[in-house]
């Protein structure tokens, strides 16, 4: 039963994460707007936590903060951030099958 839920959960975790460069990148150019990629898989991580219930607490206020830091052109500020966001998104989805194996063994 273990490794069928940690199969799902990883190909969940996966199939969640494929899509986070959009539809706005352009192949031609060679690469995108990096914050704009961070930001989208972060975000898409923690839809993807929020979905299983194991966000962590301080991700989606990271991710805010980041859009702020961008929006106010601090722009090396909002890529650091919006990446560990997305590192953090990346750790509770390894969480997940852990968590759900955590308790008394009766």
């Amino acid at each position: 039963m273990k490794k069928v839920l940690i199969t799902v959960l990883s190909v969940f975790a996966l199939t969640a994460q494929a899509d986070f460069l959009g539809g706005s990148h352009n192949w031609n150019a060679g690469s995108s707007d990096p914050f704009k990629s961070a930001i989208a898989a972060a975000e898409t991580g923690y839809k993807a936590n929020l979905a299983v219930n194991m966000a962590w607490r301080d991700t989606g206020k990271m991710i805010k903060e980041a859009i702020k830091l961008q929006a106010s052109g601090k722009t090396a500020a909002a890529l650091a951030l919006a990446n560990k966001a997305h590192t953090q998104t990346v750790n509770a989805t390894a969480q997940t099958p852990l968590a759900a194996a955590a308790g008394p063994l009766f």
